[in-house]
């Protein structure tokens, strides 16, 4: 049996339980098994099709952590006895066209050892399909295919497959399946909004709003668990750009600094005066040149939203310049009258 009984009644109910069985009883072959099950990816920016028995599963978190935001990642398993094929989906905030995407897929097949090949140009999709030449079966989880999709509005992002190593003697079989699984690809209605415009989400446990303003090519995305909410600011840059940029906005009552985890110690920042809804912040300000790293932060009063909130603001550049513009971002945060 592919899963255990009450594990399949948890994640999935009865009807995918018969599913999972009637997979593994049939002894259907892999590459060839039915697609049946038509699934979300990434909160609807796409459908795919997939087997009976595929499950959508959101990776787990501990208790402390936020769930699993569904607009920036989709997890769907497929379990066949001991063998488990994974399909991770994934936003890159990237965007491109058909011509940067098929270079960027070229380059980083070359940088990995995978053949690449175009897999949908249908006017809607652009898909780039990469399958390792060579595999490494030490891992948990071993990557057997791999495709960046462009939608219609030039944003990308990654669905890739990746199978346990109980199934790597089934590798081709897998690889198939997951290129008929691609293959099904269609775009969802879901779109993202980057045109410059103002959002005003709620804060939990408060009546207050936050009024946003996102310039050209920035996303929002909020996440939280029981008594803390955090606000992901994301940039959408050309596929590829290097370097990276973070701005977060934590609002509860148990926040902590991350400069540590960049490994900087306090006595590597220095002042920054800035502002942060309407007040004056002294900004911890963090630099590594040679690693192309800069961090920004600050804790701060957030009664202003609700008694007893504390504010944790951070920003995460690879320059200078990308930091002033988070920064410029965090400072129009105001509260929604």
């Amino acid at each position: 049996m592919i899963m255990s009984y009450h594990f399949a009644l948890r994640c999935c109910g009865a009807a995918l339980l018969l599913a999972a069985i009637s997979f593994c009883a049939n002894a259907q072959p892999l590459a060839t098994t039915k697609l049946s099950r038509h699934l979300s990816v990434l909160n609807d920016r796409a459908f795919a099709d997939f087997p009976a028995a595929a499950v959508s599963s959101a990776r787990p978190t501990d208790i402390m952590s936020t769930d699993r935001n569904a607009n920036l990642e989709t997890r769907i398993v497929l379990d066949a006895q001991a063998s488990r094929l994974v399909f991770f989906a994934q936003e890159l905030f990237a965007t491109g066209d058909k011509k940067s995407v098929a270079r960027f897929a070229g380059e980083e097949s070359l940088s990995i050892g995978a053949k690449t090949t175009v897999l949908a140009d249908d006017g809607q999709l652009f898909t780039t399909l990469s399958t390792p030449i060579k595999f490494d079966t030490t891992q948990a989880a071993i990557l057997v295919n791999s495709l960046l999709v462009k939608l219609p509005d030039n944003t990308v992002f990654r669905l890739a497959a990746y199978i346990n190593p109980a199934a790597y003697a089934h590798r081709a079989d897998f690889e198939a399946l997951s290129a008929r699984v691609f293959g099904s690809l269609k775009v969802g209605p879901r779109q993202v909004n980057r045109t410059a415009h103002t959002e005003t989400p709620a804060v939990l446990g408060s009546a207050k709003k936050l009024s946003i303003d996102l310039p050209t090519d920035f996303a929002l995305s909020t996440d939280q668990k029981y008594d803390f909410q955090v606000f992901n600011f994301h940039h959408y840059r050309p596929l590829g750009t290097p370097g990276r940029e973070i701005l977060t906005v934590y609002v509860g009552r148990h926040p902590s600094y991350f400069f540590r985890e960049f490994g900087f110690e306090r006595d590597d920042a220095r002042l920054l005066k800035g502002n942060f809804l309407g007040k004056p912040v002294n900004w911890l300000h963090f630099a590594n040149p040679t690693k192309a790293l800069y961090v920004q932060e600050q804790q701060l009063d957030g009664s202003v939203l609700g008694p007893g909130l504390t504010l944790h603001v951070g920003m995460v550049g690879s320059t200078e310049v990308a930091i002033g513009e988070l920064v410029k971002v965090a400072s129009n945060i105001s509260v929604a009258r």
